[in-house]
């Protein structure tokens, strides 16, 4: 009678083996991105109702919030629980108070206010719901917030504007322009990058170029911040017009991943001529990595932009580089920025 085959059990370290067991995987990853929208949504409706500035320097009871607020005490409750569950509230005693991050990014009166951006967002959600409809047609299913009306107008660059003071900060420090004498900042929304350059450079002006539309907004701005004597604006068409001419230093921020390859290279071109010899270009966006696999941030901003605009999408550090080389632009880098700030920074020289 034939011996039965023993069978040989395999290695333990077999490749197969290894590829199953290197890196456990997350159950919940699904269900918590899938509910992703629950935790905004929350943020959304707390800022709407102004809570965190109802609960500047103070704690206050559920029942003395719904009747400032008039809403349901019972479905207020249950909101500031969750708030407070996100780090936004602390509850104490049954008191709701601010936490630090509400205190410094949620209130009005503090100088790091992003309120603003909560309302900017929130104002997209009804848009992103239609992200179906754009992924299958690939056009935009909204109009851009400049033919909304002033008010929409308004909540969306006051967002920027909020959302920008810090980076503006920090990239007047890393980049200095000292000895430079005129900034354009094309397409430059609120101005905020502008107004902190020329804090930052003694002897700089700066001219911001955008829709008449935004600029009444940006000039409230710029008087704010007591610049109007430093900070200009200029109506144009970027997409139409030439920038002008003579400038030694040149800002293009935020804007490109709302364009094509094609726009973004005639950009480049626009901006090139309106540089003097020897002028500095300053390229700012949230890009792709090089083989356009993240970060996450940049890879939803170009969604974003395929739901509000007709051509954009997030573009890649090396494309953008390649882009300004092919227009003449020479000494194209990289400026590493500190964390947390999420930007991918180039500069390039006009050559002399």
């Amino acid at each position: 009678m034939a011996k039965a085959t023993r069978k040989t059990p395999a290695r333990r370290n077999s490749p197969a083996r290894k590829r199953h067991t290197t890196k456990a995987l997350d159950p919940m990853t699904v269900a918590r991105v899938s509910s992703a929208y629950w935790h905004s949504k929350v943020l959304h409706v707390a800022n709407r109702l102004d809570v965190f500035n109802r609960l500047s320097g103070k704690s206050m009871s559920v029942d003395e919030l719904a009747r400032e607020t008039g809403a349901d005490e019972r479905g207020l409750d249950i909101l500031l629980i969750a708030a407070t569950s996100l780090g936004f509230l602390e509850r104490v005693n049954g008191r709701y108070r601010n936490s630090a991050l509400a205190t410094t990014f949620l209130v009005k009166t503090s100088p790091r206010f992003q309120g603003g951006i909560v309302s900017m967002f929130e104002s997209w959600y009804p848009t992103w719901d239609k992200l179906y409809d754009a992924v299958v047609t690939g056009k935009p299913p909204v109009q851009k917030p400049h033919d909304q009306g002033e008010e929409a107008t308004r909540t969306y660059i006051y967002g920027m504007h909020y959302r920008g003071v810090a980076q503006a900060q920090l990239l007047a420090k890393r980049i200095p322009l000292k000895g430079r004498a005129h900034l354009v900042d094309i397409a430059g929304g609120p101005g905020t990058f502008s107004i902190m350059f020329c804090k930052q450079n003694k002897g700089l002006s700066a001219t911001v170029i955008d829709q008449p539309q935004t600029l009444a907004v940006t000039r409230e701005i710029i008087a704010a911040h007591e610049m109007t004597g430093r900070v200009h604006t200029k109506p144009g068409d970027y997409l139409n017009e030439a920038f002008g001419s003579g400038y030694d230093a040149a800002l293009l921020s935020s804007m490109l991943n709302q364009e094509s390859p094609a726009v973004v290279q005639d950009i480049f071109r626009k901006t090139y001529q309106a540089l003097a010899p020897g002028g500095l270009v300053i390229v700012q966006d949230q890009m792709l990595n090089d083989d356009k696999s993240g970060p996450v941030l940049s890879a939803m901003i170009g969604v974003n932009q395929l739901l509000h605009t007709p051509g954009g999408a997030a573009h890649s550090g090396r494309e953008i580089a390649e882009w300004l080389t092919g227009v003449g632009f020479g000494k194209v880098k990289r400026v590493p920025m500190s964390a947390p700030s999420p930007f991918t920074v180039l500069t390039g020289i006009k050559p002399s």
